[in-house]
């Protein structure tokens, strides 16, 4: 016997499910913000600092800091801590900034929902595998307090404003991540090869606004201006010499940098100087295999941004915003699993799983099930206490991630160049 909804739960679910599991998402992800974040200093700590230096002016925010790492982003992203800290003080700015933590995680979530319904979205069950592969991309922006959660939510907004025709929308929201983050601004590149000119215009305006005006007001000419210089400087030291930039030395993890300077050479992972390369080469071998592997994902990418050009127009558009997110991910100067919510979609896309949904051999697609084993392994699994501290560090700094985000590009190039029939 199989059992189903009531008829008046089945009608309930179908008119208000979206709302319920709004509510669900945003108090769930509230009370996890509220639990790690309340009395503790995290990554909240750095920004609440930066906010009242910024506040009392005359610091330079964007300078090396020994126990807390640098301010990474334009002087725009401190006025929500600022203006929090006014209002409510200290710990009241902690509530309100893990309830706001609560609703960019359940607006990503729903935006992603949108940005993949053309393709068929996801059933009950598909969700399931998104939730146990990529909750991690959500838990360690709630446990950290991180500013990149809702970067990736304006980035994933703008993708589902793309695929409904909302030129105009997609290009605010897409602006508005660009003005909190810089490396979002590579959409403003792919929108005209994506045929969204109208969005590209209003992505562009919405920085110049965002960016040059809006913190004017409250920091005043001289500050206003010193701290653009100041974000430009470490911006042009990020990118151009990243050897010498501190924050770009910290971390191992999924881009290529992050990848390949930790295998090829003996770079320790933390403070206790644990290592995992593989190799041990000179800088120079290094510098070409960064710009041979480079070369060929740079490739990957492309062809697959250029096979979703078959597909009806809101699936190309999904595809083609999705290759965008994964490129800012695998080129970002620094990357971290909390930064990977602006790949929310491509994440989705994969689990649509591969096959049809009437064959019989539906899961036996090898390259899906290697890239679904080596995210879980990365993310889901990558557990101290579960894996021992030998295994933890090697998924951390082994290229694991780096590894599924690849699979996952191979995967989803080859779903894009695919009829129709084939990926319903």
């Amino acid at each position: 016997m199989r059992w189903t909804l009531p008829p008046t739960a089945h009608a309930f679910f179908a008119r208000h499910g979206g709302r319920v599991v709004f509510a669900v998402v945003f108090v769930v992800a509230t009370g996890l913000a509220l639990k790690n974040l309340l009395g503790t200093y995290a990554d909240l700590g750095i920004y609440l600092d930066v906010a009242r230096e910024f506040s009392s002016g005359g610091a330079n925010i964007y300078r090396d800091r020994p126990n807390s790492g640098p301010w990474l982003y334009p002087h725009l992203a401190v006025l929500p801590f600022a203006l929090l800290l006014q209002a409510f003080g200290d710990t009241g700015a902690r509530i309100g900034w893990c309830v706001l933590l609560g609703l960019g995680t359940a607006w990503t979530v729903r935006s992603a929902a949108r940005a993949v319904a053309p393709l068929g979205g996801l059933r009950p069950w598909q969700w399931f595998v998104f939730a146990v592969l990529f909750q991690r991309c959500f838990a360690q922006n709630l446990t950290h307090g991180q500013l990149s959660l809702w970067v990736g939510a304006f980035a994933v907004a703008g993708t589902a404003a793309l695929v409904q025709g909302r030129a105009r929308a997609a290009g605010l929201w897409l602006g508005i991540a660009a003005s909190l983050k810089l490396t979002p601004v590579l959409f403003l590149v792919a929108l005209p090869l994506m045929g969204r000119w109208r969005a590209a215009v209003a992505m562009a305006g919405t920085i110049v606004v965002a960016v040059l005006l809006v913190p004017w007001p409250f920091c005043g000419t001289d500050e206003h201006l010193r701290h653009l210089q100041d974000f430009a400087h470490s911006v042009q030291q990020a990118v151009l010499t990243p050897e010498q930039a501190t924050i770009t030395q910290s971390y191992a993890g999924p881009s290529v940098r992050g990848a390949l300077d930790y295998l090829l050479q003996p770079r320790p992972l933390d403070a206790e100087g644990h290592r995992v390369n593989l190799f041990e080469v000179e800088d120079a071998t290094l510098a070409t295999a960064r710009r041979v592997w480079s070369a060929v994902l740079l490739a990957l990418l492309g062809s697959w941004f250029w096979r979703a050009r078959r597909l009806p127009d809101a699936a190309r558009l999904s595809h083609q915003a999705s290759a965008v997110a994964v490129t800012l991910s695998l080129f970002a100067p620094l990357l971290r699993v909390y930064h990977l919510t602006a790949a929310v979609v491509p994440f989705v896309l994969l689990c649509t799983g591969p096959g049809t949904a009437t064959s019989r051999h539906r899961w036996r697609d090898p390259l899906w099930c290697s890239a679904a084993v080596v995210l879980l392994l990365a993310m889901t699994l990558r557990q101290k206490k579960l894996l021992g501290e030998t295994l933890w560090r090697a998924f951390d700094g082994g290229a694991f991630l780096h590894l599924g985000l690849v699979l996952l590009v191979v995967w989803l190039a080859r779903q894009a160049g695919k009829p129709t029939a084939e990926r319903s």
